[in-house]
């Protein structure tokens, strides 16, 4: 199969064969146990949405932008960055317009990882020049969504490490099997993937959870939460 340009937001989309991957690790409690998952097929956004694909979303629907942007332009010479300081619900608003919704927390990392358990999307060794974190030095909030050509998936799918972090569908919730206890779990918390700018590669591994609630839109200066969309099937 191959990538499919989304009619609605216009989107690339990579394929994502059915099958397991490896899941989790056993490097952090959260991300405990590791183990082999099956899902079937779906396709899922290459890139994160950008900010210049939010705006049509806006136009399209009267949501509100973004409250760094200052007012409902793109800030100039932003448009392909992704767009964050998002909620989950306003995420979720831009994924029933196009048709689309949030991915797993299993389907995001399936895309981001592969099938071998790898810590990174490109394999077991950190490369600053694949992906924008906070060990960079630059201090950069985002980049574009197209800065880091070589820090693809095996799926071809991008920026799932650094950047912006991206809200999945589900709640932050002890994997199957895990005996790692947090006041944290239950149905307050959705989980976020994939580190930012202003975390570390640590954080950026495939396999890291982190989490906040879905109301959250993000504290100033501070690079806040961004998303993609996933598909079960082309219409």
């Amino acid at each position: 199969m191959q990538n499919y340009l989304h009619p609605v937001d216009k989107k690339q989309m990579a394929f994502i064969p059915a099958g397991e991957f490896i899941m989790g690790s056993e490097e952090f409690g959260p991300e405990t146990p590791q183990r082999k998952v099956y899902l079937p097929d779906y396709y899922i956004d290459i890139y994160p949405v950008t900010n210049l694909e939010y705006k049509v979303f806006m136009d399209a629907t009267s949501a509100m932008p973004p409250r760094h942007w200052g007012g409902f332009d793109v800030p100039k010479g932003f448009e392909n960055h992704p767009v964050h300081r998002i909620s989950w619900f306003e995420a979720q608003m831009y994924a029933e317009w196009a048709g689309k919704r949030l991915p797993s927390e299993a389907e995001w990392e399936k895309a981001a990882r592969g099938t071998d358990g790898r810590r990174w999307p490109w394999g077991n060794e950190f490369i600053e020049d694949n992906a924008l974190v906070w060990d960079r030095g630059e201090f950069l909030l985002t980049s574009p969504v197209d800065a880091h050509p070589n820090g693809g998936s095996p799926y071809g799918v991008f920026e799932t490490s650094g950047n912006v972090e991206e809200w999945t569908a589900d709640w932050y919730e002890a994997y199957p099997g895990s005996k790692y206890v947090s006041h944290a779990y239950g149905h307050k918390f959705k989980t976020l993937r994939g580190g930012s700018s202003f975390f570390t590669q640590n954080h950026a591994r495939c396999a890291y959870r982190c989490f906040t609630r879905p109301e959250d839109s993000g504290i100033d200066n501070i690079t806040g939460c961004g998303f993609r969309c996933v598909i079960d099937q082309i219409s």
